[in-house]
């Protein structure tokens, strides 16, 4: 498949010829994989990282990840965003005010970060654990929300009913309304993708929380400060770096969340 007939027409998966052994029996079928692809990220004429995901949701991976990353301090500092597709992947050349060149320069990279993780690459442990504003209100958690979230999540993740090799990251109402549904090979890049949806949108993210279908790891709980959000929720296990800064930056932490079931690890 061509990398430039995907970015548009949000085709995500491709059907491969797998040889599946079942019940003693060998058969040929037809399987539905996950396109997963190189993007290339260039600020100002500057290469930056090269994350793995799917070429679906660019636009908001851009301004989400660039958000988290604290390259840019709200979407107006981004000018502009090309995506140039080729035979190798994807190069987004993204103009940023020459202010943010600092910010860049303070997050180098030497490597591509293979899964969207914010920290792959970095050359320094300085580096690791940035400044950030806290949460500077109490968002009030409501058990039947979660449940209400839960409930209605596997409906909503289309790239993982297809092919099962999915993330995926929601912004919820107060309400337990799921508002925005961002699905990618990667959490961190699923996450990414959904807070540049949230801040396009110009969702007030102080009205919700985040759900993710992964762990709570570190750069989660990072990029969940960076939305601005009070409540991270995740279905999986927390770190204890994860709790470490949640404490610090006064986010609400659950994990291993399920239907009536809820472990509150900060808050």
């Amino acid at each position: 498949m061509a990398i430039a007939s995907v970015v548009n027409d949000k085709v995500f998966f491709e059907e491969v010829k797998v040889q599946r052994y079942q019940e003693g029996i060998w058969e040929s079928i037809v399987d539905s994989v996950l396109v997963e692809v190189p993007v290339a990220l260039i600020y100002n004429g500057y290469s930056h990282v090269v994350v793995m995901c799917t070429p679906n949701d660019i636009i908001d991976f851009v301004y989400g990840f660039s958000l988290t990353e604290g390259i840019i301090k709200s979407l107006n500092d981004i000018r502009s965003i090309e995506l140039v597709p080729n035979e190798r992947g994807i190069e987004v050349a993204i103009e940023v005010d020459p202010l943010c060149v600092v910010r860049i320069e303070g997050r180098k990279r030497q490597m591509s970060a293979r899964t969207g993780c914010g920290i792959c690459g970095l050359d320094s442990l300085s580096d690791v654990v940035r400044e950030q504003e806290k949460i500077d209100f109490d968002f009030v958690m409501d058990e039947a929300s979660i449940d209400r979230a839960l409930q209605d999540s596997s409906a909503l993740q289309m790239m993982n009913q297809k092919t099962g090799g999915a993330h995926a990251a929601f912004f919820v109402s107060n309400r337990g309304e799921i508002l925005l549904t961002r699905e990618d090979v990667g959490r961190h890049v699923a996450l990414d993708k959904l807070i540049g949806a949230i801040h396009q949108k110009k969702i007030n993210s102080k009205t919700g929380f985040i759900l993710t279908t992964s762990r709570a790891s570190f750069e989660m709980v990072q990029k969940a400060v960076a939305a601005k959000v009070g409540l991270l929720v995740t279905m999986s296990a927390p770190t204890t770096m994860a709790i470490k800064l949640a404490k610090q930056m006064n986010i609400k932490l659950a994990a291993f969340t399920r239907v009536g079931k809820i472990n509150l690890y900060q808050g």
